[in-house]
């Protein structure tokens, strides 16, 4: 008897792909991405950087729990918190789908400054539990 092949999906792209048309729903105009844009100065829109920081735990071939961490960028402290609390809110009301099973809080609001451009950040993370999808 052989075991199914299963691999997860991509966390990044499942966040970036939920956020972006819950965040316009809610009248925020920022950027969502993997990489934070390469223009970006104090000034311009807010951008929210989302990253996949591992998956300490799987139970193959069924879930992967995946650890994502959402960092703000922005020129206001308390702006940056504020939507780093609403970024993990609206990953937390995740539904489901055939690719995630369910979200729940890892880590507050972090505050802190990036030294290069003296943008603003506050970052917070979920774990996202993903399901497996047979290849």
């Amino acid at each position: 008897m052989t075991k199914p092949v299963a691999v997860p999906p991509d966390a990044e792209r499942v966040a970036i792909d939920y956020l972006v048309p819950a965040l316009l729903s809610r009248s925020q105009d920022v950027t969502v991405g993997v990489n934070v844009p390469t223009a970006w100065v104090k000034g311009t829109k807010p951008h929210v950087q989302v990253a996949l920081d591992g998956t300490p735990e799987v139970q193959y071939p069924i879930m992967w729990r995946a650890s994502v961490r959402f960092t703000i960028w922005h020129d206001s402290t308390t702006t940056a918190k504020a939507l780093a609390v609403l970024v993990q809110a609206i990953m937390c009301a995740h539904p489901g789908s055939t690719q995630v099973a369910s979200v729940q809080p890892l880590t507050g609001v972090l505050p802190a400054l990036d030294p290069d451009t003296k943008a603003q950040l506050a970052s917070v993370s979920v774990r996202m539990n993903l399901l497996g999808q047979l290849v």
